[in-house]
């Protein structure tokens, strides 16, 4: 079974939005077991769209379009897969009153341009779009079943879950895939202590991928059953937790916040946070899984100075002398936000974020974290690299990572 995507639209092939779609449906793919073997971007072009379409249809088994589905002038995929196909755009009068109940019940008139999202290419299987205007639709073209969908990521995932899954054909067994997320090694490092211990090439197969730090270890296998599907990885997977020890934070859609939540939860214990370079990131982090308020107390924003002072009692001397950005106010931060909150853990994040700011004894990249609890305070000197976003991203990463271990070590069973 061989799958392709093509996304639609200009924004995407002159890169002034991210094709987050294709990434979506590759990946939403493979976990049905048709992987995806080539993707492509195409302007909002009908000439050209039916090309790639055609192109696309002659070599694979399933093709899904995302895009140009919208009610102007320059949408114009439908039009172009049913060129594709040698067939003609009729009318779906249900997508069109479904489209006239959209507008009625919010109290508008429908613009005549909308009527064009209520059309197919004759034949097909329409795909209804239960929260915006454009139908989708399943057609076949040459021996490729065609899954045509729009652009909008919540419109695209919500009919392909719906309308599309249970139409697409499928190989015969199951494809099962467990990941192992581990955050604190690098990618190849990772691969050199699995190598010769954990077969990568062999059945299950087993890929490495590296996304803002974490890197995942991704075992899949085809079996009869999920049941046999499973039982295969169980053991691999098992030996390479063993051979990464601590560096594995979790499983499958595991989080490095959903794992600190979890471990917080099991040990009854409260945190508090103080951040400098990261702006708040790692409570945004929190604040994202469901309960965290039973243990979240509170996340301090002192970005300058004299915040630091003010609110964790940071002595002011310490910035002239060894600076904002040093272990002994990571570790004040951290110490007293716990200390004042009252909680069994504090975090402190100070550091260079860049562009500028930077200096040869502490360059940009250049991060101080602390973690104080019952046991005494940890600390962790960074040295991350990368744009501004991304040494926030990998610092709210590591202070993360750092929570968890002090739970793991104060409560190791």
């Amino acid at each position: 079974m061989r799958a392709e995507v093509i996304s639609v639209g200009d924004e995407i092939v002159s890169g002034q939005i991210e094709d987050s779609n294709a990434a979506w449906l590759s990946q939403r793919l493979a976990g049905l077991g048709i992987p995806v073997a080539a993707y492509s971007a195409v302007r909002d072009v009908q000439t050209e769209i039916e090309r790639t379409v055609k192109t696309a249809a002659a070599r694979s088994d399933v093709l899904i379009v995302s895009g140009g589905l919208g009610p102007t002038h320059d949408d114009v995929t439908r039009e172009a897969v049913a060129a594709a196909g040698g067939v003609e755009l009729v009318l779906d009068p249900p997508s069109l009153e479904h489209i006239r109940s959209f507008f009625a019940q919010r109290k508008a008139a429908m613009p005549s341009s909308n009527q064009g999202q209520a059309t197919v290419p004759r034949g097909s299987d329409v795909l209804r779009n239960a929260t915006g205007t454009a139908a989708g639709f399943r057609t076949v073209i040459g021996g490729a079943q065609v899954f045509v969908l729009p652009g909008v990521p919540s419109e695209m995932k919500l009919m392909f879950e719906n309308a599309a899954v249970p139409l697409l054909p499928r190989d015969q067994g199951t494809v099962a895939t467990r990941t192992l997320k581990c955050f604190g090694m690098p990618e190849a490092l990772i691969a050199e202590r699995l190598r010769g211990q954990v077969e990568l090439d062999g059945d299950p197969k087993v890929a490495l991928l590296a996304s803002c730090g974490v890197i995942s270890v991704k075992f899949t296998t085809r079996a009869d059953t999920r049941k046999a599907a499973l039982e295969r990885i169980g053991p691999p997977l098992a030996k390479a937790r063993r051979l990464l020890g601590d560096v594995v934070f979790g499983e499958d859609e595991d989080t490095l916040e959903k794992v600190v939540a979890r471990l917080l939860e099991q040990q009854g214990k409260r945190i508090a946070v103080a951040e400098s370079c990261t702006g708040g990131l790692v409570c945004n982090w929190l604040t994202n899984v469901p309960g965290i308020s039973r243990h979240l107390i509170e996340g301090l924003v002192t970005y300058s100075n004299e915040s630091k002072a003010r609110l964790l009692g940071v002595p002011e001397e310490l910035f002239t002398t060894v600076g904002a950005v040093s272990e002994e106010v990571a570790r004040l931060m951290a110490e007293n936000v716990r200390w004042r909150a009252g909680a069994d853990v504090g975090v402190g994040t100070t550091g260079v974020a860049g562009p500028s700011g930077g200096s040869p004894a502490k360059p940009v990249g250049t991060v101080h974290i602390a973690v104080s609890a019952a046991g005494g305070t940890v600390h962790q000197k960074c040295a991350l690299r990368g744009a501004r976003a991304q040494i926030k991203d990998r610092a709210a990463k590591h202070a993360l990572n750092m929570v968890r271990l002090e739970l793991l070590r104060a409560n190791p069973g």
